[in-house]
């Protein structure tokens, strides 16, 4: 969203002008873990009962994302007058070079190779073909794991020149990102063979399938634990041998395909302190700017959130659109609308396996945004390291109000506000109530007040009890039951609470 309000300017500094700023996109999960009520836990999916006063989340019709939880979208690029829904950098990635590796864990418990499942194709037996693409790809992750190009690239189709240089590229930023762990996993039920392009099915005939493969990988120094990004490669019988013959594309794919920093052209990786950042390699100058920014975004988080989380962010920033657009499958007329996203990601992707936990939080730039003023990408990163950071406490039930609201509250924390741009953001300004859900991004103006909410929240109440609001929505979605419960006063109170607060900034 954009904001009425200018870039945060902190003790000592002038508040400063207005400016608009894009729009964002908060990516909320369904998945709660409550306490032990008889079994229950898991997904909000269809066909899932909760317990008695637990409620399911609210999806909205509208969503980026295949993933098995809500995706919230802020209305068409407009010019706006909400609070700013930060935007945030960068492709979150990895940092320098490094090695270390797993296994690939293609095999079953037993140790015998998984079947990829589908129909077996006529000239090789389903078992075999299954086993020899499970070798490619265990071939594929020891070579980036000992950096053996020779090796990547043998199991590629190079009568495809196109596909090869890819490769090579895939290959080249592969070796740059620091693995702790690097493997792949084969997941996707029946595979995506109805993905497979009419052109690869002419020239390979009926010896070609698409598997779904999990690439599993952990970064150094980032994340604690395995982070699961879907891949669907193309593989064909060529010359009797299995190779990589192409990619599948599609918004019938998972989210996300595509649309990791390897997937890029050729990047470099940027270290700071507490953000590890993948840019373009011909934007060696913009990287180090917005790494620095990015690392400051960060201690403006640590303000209110020093613990609870792993305290670092992978972010990406690269110019390559395919990269963010990825996002975007089930709805790709709304790219243009969205700055940056934060994503969060689990140990194995959501549309496979039911029972993924949550590993980390990615944030994504639209490359539109990488050459915006640095005032706003500062505010903006604070905003969306906001939801990296909460994001291990953020489900399908925490209030939009208070998942934005928070975001800009720790934003705009120890900012000196220009009170008459306050004022002529608030003119006309309804606050019948906080929303929630998809209802939230009907009006821009959402954001100023729901801003204005968790500020007066932890200006009456104390940050601590702030956070225990937001933190309670983990155990249910009955906003009356935690308000009372943390704050101690009906929801008709709070709400009165504010519309008063948000009536004395206007005058």
């Amino acid at each position: 969203m954009t904001s009425p309000l200018p870039p945060p300017a902190h003790a000592g500094e002038p508040a400063q002008p207005l400016v608009v700023r894009e729009p964002t996109v908060a990516i909320i999960p369904t998945q709660y873990r409550p306490p032990d009520r008889g079994g229950y836990s898991g997904y909000a999916a269809p066909g899932y009962t909760p317990p008695p006063n637990y409620y399911q989340p609210v999806i909205p019709s509208q969503y980026p994302s295949q993933y098995p939880r809500p995706v919230y979208l802020p209305p068409p690029r407009r010019r706006r007058r909400g609070l700013a829904a930060a935007v945030v950098v960068a492709l979150l990635l990895v940092l320098g070079a490094g090695g270390g590796a797993a296994a690939f864990v293609a095999a079953g418990p037993d140790g015998v190779a998984r079947s990829l499942g589908g129909p077996g194709k006529a000239g090789t037996a389903p078992d075999a073909r299954d086993t020899a693409i499970i070798e490619v790809l265990n071939r594929r992750s020891k070579a980036v794991n000992s950096r053996d190009k020779t090796a990547f690239m043998a199991d590629i189709d190079k009568t495809d020149a196109e596909l090869t240089k890819r490769q090579e590229t895939v290959y080249e930023n592969l070796i740059k990102l620091p693995f702790a762990e690097f493997s792949y996993k084969i997941g996707g039920g029946g595979g995506y063979d109805d993905s497979i392009p009419t052109e690869l099915k002419t020239k390979y005939g009926d010896q070609v399938r698409a598997p779904g493969v999990a690439i599993i990988h952990r970064i150094e120094g980032v994340d604690n634990d395995p982070v699961a990004a879907p891949w669907v490669p193309i593989f064909a019988l060529v010359s009797s041998q299995w190779r990589l013959v192409g990619e599948a594309k599609g918004k019938e794919l998972p989210s996300g395909v595509g649309g990791q920093p390897w997937d890029a052209g050729p990047i470099i990786v940027e270290k700071g302190e507490k953000v590890v950042g993948i840019f373009s390699a011909n934007n060696r100058s913009r990287a180090g700017t917005l790494i620095r920014i990015a690392d400051e975004a960060m201690d403006q988080v640590a303000l209110v959130r020093p613990n609870q989380w792993v305290g670092k962010v992978f972010m990406t920033a690269v110019r390559d659109r395919a990269v963010f657009d990825a996002y975007f499958g089930a709805s790709p007329e709304r790219v243009d609308q969205v700055a940056a996203i934060a994503v969060p990601h689990y140990d194995d992707v959501p549309d496979w396996n039911g029972t993924a936990n949550y590993s980390a939080t990615r944030v994504i730039f639209n490359p539109d945004e990488i050459d915006e003023d640095n005032d706003v990408l500062s505010a903006d990163m604070s905003h969306e390291f906001t939801h990296a950071a909460m994001a291990p406490v953020t489900t399908g039930w925490t209030p939009t109000w208070l998942v934005e609201g928070f975001a800009e509250y720790v934003s705009y924390k120890g900012a000196q506000i220009d009170t008459n741009s306050l004022k002529r953001a608030l003119d006309g300004v309804q606050t019948e109530n906080l929303f929630a859900g998809e209802q939230f991004y009907d009006e821009p103006m959402n954001y100023i007040t729901a801003w204005l909410a968790n500020r007066m929240i932890s200006e009456t109440y104390g940050e601590t009890k702030l956070i225990q609001l937001y933190e309670r929505f983990q155990q249910t979605s009955n906003e009356e039951v935690v308000i009372s419960q943390v704050l101690g006063v009906p929801r008709a109170t709070l709400i009165k609470n504010w519309q008063d607060y948000v009536a004395k900034q206007k005058r």
